[in-house]
């Protein structure tokens, strides 16, 4: 028998869906390179977005009548007929390219540089995720919308929560992810399931919201806040011999489904936002410079004022990809 997992469910009410890069799905993986620095941005900043172009699922659908198209880690998309629209309103007709990116483990996170760590009124907090998305679409070079109702996102998680919430997602200059809660979002029960030769999901959590029209993200997650009885920041010590500029630093909380950057500056030491006192965690390192890649794993259980000296090992970026997978 196959395992039964959770589904969570988000009814896209009104969604800006934007460009397209992608028009053809090859699905077979392709060599990580290894990132070189340069002079105007963070060493493994391009990685990161290379490895979020990679991961990018690219699916045709009809306009006019809607379809289902099903992700390759089970996320559900699910278009009404007549979904699409232009800027205008003017109904769409023909084919149109939907792409998609799915976020559902920690292993994900680290690679596709996705925290979830979310503002809550002004205050970063850490999030526990249930899974986050990203879907865009355009026909040719032109992007499209979504009309009121016109999409259904179906996606897998092992964690179901009823305070799960509905969050979109923004990169900000930093490059960091920060996801705000979706005030509109209505969230129930749907006992509803599917069974297809590649899954068995149940349906627990179904969600009404909407997209921003003048966004250029459609990063969306369902998350809950995180909360301990008592937390604190968990620091981290970058070697002096090395460059922070070329460092990037998370705790991962696998259990938790939940990750998040540890931000870096020139005194070489790196702080993550508030965490829960008796966590497990793991502290994810790379370094890179003209010479090679080196990582650091340190697996913690989190205690207040805790300052980790990080030891790094060479490394090569398939190697730390596998071992960031394995997590």
């Amino acid at each position: 028998m196959k395992p039964t997992r959770l589904i969570l469910i988000a009814l896209v009410a009104i969604a800006t869906i934007w460009g397209c890069k992608k028009d053809v799905v090859d699905n077979t993986p392709a060599p990580s390179p290894s990132p070189t620095p340069t002079s105007s941005e963070p060493m493994f900043r391009q990685y990161f977005a290379d490895n979020v172009a990679d991961a990018t699922q690219t699916f045709t659908v009809n306009a006019v009548t809607g379809g289902q198209v099903m992700g390759t880690r089970g996320t559900q998309l699910d278009f009404e007929p007549g979904a699409f629209i232009y800027d205008d309103g003017t109904p769409v007709t023909g084919q149109v390219q939907v792409s998609l990116v799915e976020v559902l483990s920690v292993s994900e996170m680290i690679l596709f540089n996705i925290q979830t760590v979310g503002n809550d009124n002004g205050n970063l907090r850490m999030l526990r995720s249930g899974g986050a998305i990203n879907v865009y679409a355009n026909q040719g070079s032109t992007p499209v919308q979504i009309t009121n109702g016109g999409l259904i996102a179906k996606i897998p998680t092992d964690i179901g929560d009823p305070s799960m919430d509905l969050f979109s997602g923004n990169i900000n200059s930093d490059g960091n992810m920060i996801w705000d809660r979706i005030d509109s979002a209505i969230v129930s029960v749907d006992s509803a399931y599917y069974d297809t030769t590649d899954y068995t999901y149940t349906f627990p959590y179904y969600f009404n919201y909407n997209f921003n029209p003048e966004s250029n993200s459609n990063w969306n997650n369902c998350d809950f806040w995180w909360d301990y009885p008592t937390t604190t920041s968990v620091q981290a010590t970058i070697p002096s011999t090395y460059t922070w500029y070329n460092t990037q630093t998370w705790i991962i909380f696998p259990t938790e489904n939940a990750s998040a950057g540890m931000y870096s500056n020139p005194s070489l030491i790196v702080t993550s936002p508030q965490v829960g006192v008796g966590a497990d965690a793991v502290v994810v390192s790379i370094y890179g410079d003209s010479l090679g890649v080196y990582s650091s794993f340190n697996p913690i259980t989190v205690a207040p004022g805790m300052n980790i000296p990080l030891s790094y090992t060479p490394t090569t970026i398939a190697q730390f990809e596998a071992d960031v997978n394995a997590l």
